[in-house]
């Protein structure tokens, strides 16, 4: 985890899976819970993500938006991508190409 202009960058490494998504839901919540209202998660060395991380990002974001603040991906590896995009959760859940490109966005 880092700060950048005003936003956290988590990067979680490896799969997001039944098995690792629950910690990562617990470092999100706990990261808002904290006080971050920008919070962009870089998933350039994610290797795989089920449908359980994605629950995740939608909780988060869903929180988020509840309590005025915003939520991005960012970087995800093609294999990743690809099922938000065929579900339409790409637009929900603002991903974007890089980093940079989500922490332009205000």
């Amino acid at each position: 985890m880092r700060e950048v202009e005003g936003a956290v960058v988590v990067r979680p490494r490896g799969e997001v899976d039944m098995s690792t998504a629950p910690g990562l839901r617990e470092e999100l919540d706990r990261l808002i819970s904290g006080g971050a209202r920008r919070v962009v998660v870089d998933l350039a060395e994610v290797t795989f993500l089920d449908s359980t991380g994605l629950a995740v990002f939608v909780g988060v974001w869903q929180r988020l938006r509840n309590e005025g603040g915003s939520f991005a991906l960012a970087a995800a590896p093609a294999h990743v991508a690809s099922p938000m995009r065929l579900t339409g959760l790409d637009r929900s859940l603002n991903l974007r190409e890089t980093v940079e490109d989500a922490l332009a966005e205000r």
